[in-house]
């Protein structure tokens, strides 16, 4: 239940309507409050403000904030269509679910969403003495959110949706997904890839991404029918109705009725959805980070010294992968009665630098930098790393030596792919 309720507000925070939304039925709310207010009160106040004034104070308001707020509307669409052109098409998503774009719009939109209800209100109700100054107490409140926005979006708009900043957020993403127990099995044991014996495969009941995996559930489930489940896949993997997703063990545990509400109750455990979530997608991050270097090698961009800082981070982020795979948190099992298939390095470095390597082929400095990062994941000491590395430095300086037209250029990369081949493990450093 607490995984579901974690997931739904994630989705929520990601919907740029949703805060807007909020702000608008707290602005209705307060409106009726002050209706409230004015019926039940009959004291004196302090401060009696005419009917008049407070529409003349809610038709200037009205007017300038809905274009105010169209314009953020606009900006926003536009840096989210900037970013999906120059970075990877997920990127518009990261600029959507900006929180201080977010808050700027509510405040814009919750402004003059108030300012209609004060007018209409005032028009429709007799509100009193005490209601009317309820209004303005709101008015003011609303000016003062707005202020606020407006200085938060004055500094804000210099760097929203700009290539830097976008790229930086995909950086922390990706960093931000590097848990413990997206590197490992999520607490599971780690299967070897083989098919079990005595085992029923169980299929996708549809063709979706896997999102998140409810393994507390999924242990419970196994506990409570006396079996043991093998996954085949992890988030961020396709599942479809012609391969085995997962098995069941023993094969008897899966035949009648009550056989057949186990695998219902192991596909629910399963939430997927049409498109990949970065959440615990660690492969999907460092493909954002690597199309969206891809892009800035293109013709129209030409921009290297992208390719270069998404390289960099890629680096620190298979730093951090080998970092989090030696802790011993990452090998403990808390779901003994499921398995799941491990994050594999070779699928991790075709991920991240296959694309830069094919397109990045005929730029020396980009081979260059590549073939020094392949390098740094050598000297990690990671054996399974170090040898996907060393193969994909092979291949990137093959696509070079076809590319790159300067002999001085093809040696210029081949100097640095040699870097790759007598890289070792570094000895104990101090940082």
């Amino acid at each position: 239940m607490d995984d579901a309720m974690q997931r739904l507000r994630r989705e929520l925070a990601a919907r740029l309507w949703v805060k807007p939304a909020l702000a608008s039925l707290a602005s209705l709310l307060m409106a009726l409050l002050a209706l409230f207010i004015g019926k039940t009160y009959d004291g004196n106040i302090a401060v009696d403000i005419s009917e008049d004034s407070l529409v003349g104070l809610f038709g200037i308001f009205a007017s300038s904030m809905l274009t105010v707020a169209t314009f953020t509307v606009t900006a926003i669409s536009s840096a989210a269509s900037g970013a999906a052109n120059v970075m990877t098409s997920r990127a518009s998503r990261i600029v959507l679910a900006d929180n201080t774009a977010q808050f700027v719009m509510s405040a814009f939109i919750a402004a003059f969403i108030y300012s209609v209800m004060g007018i209409l209100a005032l028009k429709a109700f007799h509100y009193g003495p005490a209601g009317r100054f309820t209004l303005f107490l709101g008015l003011i409140g609303i000016v003062a959110l707005v202020l606020v926005a407006f200085i938060r979006w004055v500094d804000h708009a210099l760097k929203f949706g700009r290539h830097g900043a976008v790229l930086s957020r995909l950086t922390e993403i990706a960093q931000g997904s590097l848990t413990t127990d997206a590197a490992g099995t999520f607490g599971a044991r780690v299967w070897d890839g083989n098919e079990p014996d005595d085992a029923v495969a169980v299929a996708g009941d549809r063709v979706a991404y896997v999102v998140s995996i409810d393994l507390e559930e999924l242990q419970a489930i196994a506990s409570d029918n006396g079996v043991s489940i093998v996954l085949a896949t992890r988030p961020g993997e396709l599942i479809e109705t012609t391969e085995a997703m997962a098995y069941i063990r023993p094969a008897r545990s899966a035949e009648g009725e009550r056989g057949e509400a186990l695998i219902a109750a192991l596909r629910r455990t399963l939430v997927t959805d049409e498109y990949r979530h970065a959440q615990h997608d660690v492969r999907l991050n460092l493909l954002n980070l690597a199309e969206s270097a891809d892009r800035a090698l293109s013709t129209t961009l030409n921009d290297f010294g992208t390719v270069i800082s998404v390289l960099n981070a890629q680096a620190a982020i298979f730093t951090r992968f080998v970092e989090i795979s030696k802790s011993e948190s990452m090998r403990q099992v808390r779901f003994d009665r499921v398995s799941m298939p491990p994050l594999k390095s070779s699928e991790l470095v075709n991920d991240a630098f296959t694309a830069i390597a094919r397109d990045g082929a005929a730029i020396v400095e980009v081979g260059v930098r590549l073939q020094k990062t392949l390098a740094i994941l050598v000297r990690l000491g990671d054996a399974e790393l170090a040898e996907e590395a060393r193969a994909m430095s092979q291949s990137a300086l093959d696509l070079a030596e076809k590319a790159l037209k300067s002999e001085d250029h093809i040696d210029t990369v081949r100097r640095a792919a040699q870097l790759v081949a007598e890289a070792r493990k570094s000895g104990t450093l101090r940082v």
